[in-house]
């Protein structure tokens, strides 16, 4: 074991086997295949994507990959996926190699046909695949069973893409072996089925593998494999291990290990809720092939990066969602630098079906080719006073501290983040924390100045001005909370109807892990609507024993939510035998609510019935829209006009976009680029004199 003192992250690493050309890494992070939507519609790289991968090479990785790229097209997965699958995709990708070597990294490219999971309304090909499976989860079309002589066909694709990625200057090639696409699907039963020479599951892999280096004999070659299928009648790991065995290791220079298939996408890009390094007993297992290892999942802090190291459970790791949310990550690993944290919210993987990829916790990540960066605030240091602490002000707050202001936050509670903090300490979002704990560890860098318990009206920001002194005002004080809007009958507990954020703000300790003896979870509760928020509460009070009614009028749980935000939690709560969810219905009257004795009257489509609702009836139902949402920019002109300083509005109501944290922080980043904007002294100045990339490497 290597010793503490000595990092192994920052040590370089050299790849090349059996006498081939070598290529050194110049240390053990690599970015992995990360899929983002930013090519176009042809499979072509553009110049957002280029400035994307290149700001990650320049930030330090070792070698950055591209995202999983077509050989075929029938083997297009998203709108805007890049392709492998004709020459006239070389020059752009010739261009990105380019400026990637001048960073100083080696660049690769992940080749990749989807088989069953590709869709003809995305490519508009028929799907073909190993056997007529269907991939629900993509979209459910049935796939048309390739023929023998087209499966050799299709293996002269992938090493018809290799050659253009040798001729496009990549260094790399790494076959996609996993997460059910076509090769993936060659290698489970589940999907093959076939009783031809490729029913063997590793004939089709080993084919490709053969086309590959002949067609890039100086490339390092490799192939990625999930270490388990995660579903029924997959591949376990005892599988998968001998389907790999029986690969032609020979021929390949690494294996990248990752985990999953779409049908089990929680394995694909892991929940916070799991621990770091998830992968790592199960890639010990692959140190018997004597051949350099790659490890994906849940490496989201430089402490875990180097712990895998460290334990030799891996050569390298592959790096996504912590090198999206922020590049700085690369030297936080190396240099111990400070940088933007991954929460694992899973927004990146749910916009794919969406449009381009963004993060949550950098708002300036899949917005526009290079980030605009905010105005740099000249001259004298304008006092600049923001309302509310949470996402969309804390992001305001330190963008405009950036940019040279002197910033006072004000909010009306005793902590920052707002919503945002109860949900850190809800079950499925356990890594939100860490945000709050940039976020505080900024702001005391920046010298902004924080007051908690300051209640101030919004509509009184002329008194505000002249009280602090602001030269501009940023309001992100959210909406007002709507009534609960049912009728509430019989006896009831002075608590018996709350809303959700006052009951949890209620119980700090309960919900922070510190709860003493005396703090005891409720045996019963009700939960009058199924949003993001019921469903992490909810989650959170059965995983310790509470009984839960969840009554909404969504159609879903969560609708606000993608699928990986709640891949864990929705399926917990309807296998619970002591979650009762009671959807698009109402609550019209709670009698005796707060007590045991309590209950609900609810209308659904099957009319009207009571329900046994022991305990408090909790309100989640968000809040109530701002006046300024139709119209922000003449209200934040009227304000302005009022207050005698330029005032903006920030938040997801004012924008008109669903009320989620992701939102919220690109509400107040926009809102600081237009306060900083309104401040700029020079004529038509609207951007910085030298634009930061993504505000991540400044």
């Amino acid at each position: 074991m290597n010793s503490a003192a000595t990092p192994l992250a920052p040590t370089p690493l050299t790849l090349g086997r059996h006498g081939r050309p070598q290529h050194t890494l110049r240390n053990r992070l690599v970015s992995s295949p990360m899929e983002r939507n930013y090519g176009t519609t042809d499979g072509r790289m553009t110049e957002q994507y280029a400035d994307y991968l290149v700001t990650r090479a320049r930030a330090g990785l070792a070698m950055v990959t591209t995202e999983a790229t077509y050989v075929r097209a029938d083997g297009k997965g998203r709108t805007h996926q890049l392709g492998l699958h004709t020459d006239a995709v070389i020059p752009g990708f010739r261009e990105l190699t380019g400026e990637i070597h001048a960073a100083g990294a080696l660049a690769a490219v992940e080749i990749n046909h989807g088989g069953r999971t590709a869709q003809s309304a995305v490519s508009g090909l028929p799907p073909v695949a190993p056997a007529a499976v269907p991939c629900e989860v993509a979209g459910g079309e049935m796939p048309r069973p390739l023929t023998t002589q087209e499966c050799y066909e299709l293996v002269e694709a992938y090493g018809h893409a290799a050659r253009r990625a040798v001729d496009a200057g990549f260094d790399a090639i790494s076959i996609h072996g996993g997460h059910g696409y076509l090769v993936h699907q060659f290698m489970s039963a589940r999907t093959n089925g076939r009783h031809d020479e490729f029913g063997a599951p590793e004939h089709f892999a080993n084919l490709v593998i053969r086309a590959v280096r002949a067609a890039a004999p100086e490339a390092l070659v490799g192939i990625r494999v999930s270490v388990l299928e995660g579903v029924p009648g997959g591949l376990s790991p005892e599988q998968t291990l001998d389907v790999v065995s029986r690969l032609e290791l020979d021929a390949l220079d690494f294996l990248d290990l990752s985990a999953g298939s779409y049908e089990a996408g929680e394995w694909i890009v892991q929940s916070g809720e799991w621990k770091p390094g998830v992968l790592a007993d199960y890639a010990r297992a692959y140190r018997r092939f004597g051949i350099p290892l790659g490890m994906a999942g849940r490496l989201n802090s430089p402490e875990a990066v180097e712990a895998q190291l460290v334990d030799g459970v891996c050569d390298f790791v592959s790096l996504g969602r912590a090198v999206h949310a922020d590049p700085a990550f690369v030297r936080g690993v190396l240099e111990g630098a400070r940088y933007r944290p991954c929460i694992a919210c899973n927004v990146c993987i749910d916009n794919l079906g969406l449009g381009q990829v963004t993060c949550t916790v950098n708002p300036a990540v899949g917005r526009s080719r290079v980030p605009v960066a905010t105005p740099r605030v000249r001259g004298s240091v304008p006092h600049l006073v923001v309302l509310g602490a949470g996402p969309a002000g804390l992001t305001a707050a330190r963008e405009l501290a950036e940019v040279g202001g002197r910033v006072t936050l004000l909010d009306a509670g005793e902590r920052i983040g707002g919503q945002f903090a109860l949900a850190a300490s809800m079950r499925p979002t356990p890594d939100f924390h860490r945000y709050l704990d940039w976020n505080r560890a900024e702001l005391a860098r920046l010298g902004v100045e924080v007051r908690f318990g300051s209640r101030r009206d919004p509509a009184n920001l002329a008194a505000l001005a002249r009280e602090l002194g602001a030269d501009g005002i940023v309001v992100a004080t959210g909406g007002t909370r709507p009534e609960h809007g049912f009728r509430v009958t019989g006896e009831a507990a002075h608590d018996g109807v709350l809303d959700v954020r006052d009951w949890l703000a209620a119980r700090p300790r309960l919900f922070s892990g510190s709860a003493a003896s005396e703090d005891c979870w409720p045996e019963s509760l009700t939960i009058w609507g199924a949003d993001a928020v019921a469903m992490s509460v909810a989650d959170t009070l059965a995983t310790h024993g509470t009984s839960v009614l969840i009554v909404g009028p969504e159609q879903v749980i969560a609708p606000e939510s993608g699928r990986r935000a709640k891949i864990l939690a929705v399926p917990r709560l309807e296998a619970d035998p002591d979650v009762r969810i009671v959807l698009d219905s109402r609550i019209v009257e709670a009698e005796a609510a707060g007590t045991p004795a309590g209950r609900v009257r609810v209308v659904g489509p099957d009319g009207e019935q009571w329900l046994e609702a022991p305990g408090p009836v909790l309100v989640s139902r968000g809040v109530v829209p701002l006046s300024a949402a139709v119209d922000r920019e003449g209200r934040e002109a009227a304000l302005g006009l009022t207050a005698g300083v330029p005032v903006v509005l920030a938040g997801t109501l004012v924008d008109q976009l669903p009320p989620t944290a992701s939102n919220a922080i690109k509400s107040g980043y926009d809102a600081a680029q237009r306060l900083a904007a309104a401040l700029a002294p020079e004529p038509g100045r609207t951007t910085a004199p030298a634009p930061a990339l993504e505000g991540a490497l400044a």
